[in-house]
């Protein structure tokens, strides 16, 4: 289970490095996001498949 927490948490501050926060709120986005970066990818995937389909009946 340790091992698992740390990968979770590896993965959420590696996904910060791809961004750099400048002010006190954008770091406590990201803090967020490091926490629940699963629910927030799983939240763009949903996104693109409605738009996927919004675009598929459009034609």
């Amino acid at each position: 289970m340790l091992l698992e927490l740390t990968l979770y948490l590896l993965i959420g501050f590696a996904c910060l490095l791809v961004g750099k926060a400048t002010t006190s709120k954008e770091i406590g986005h990201n803090i967020l996001y490091v926490i629940f970066w699963p629910y927030f990818v799983l939240l763009k995937y949903i996104e693109y498949i409605d738009k996927a389909k919004r675009n598929s009946r459009k034609r």
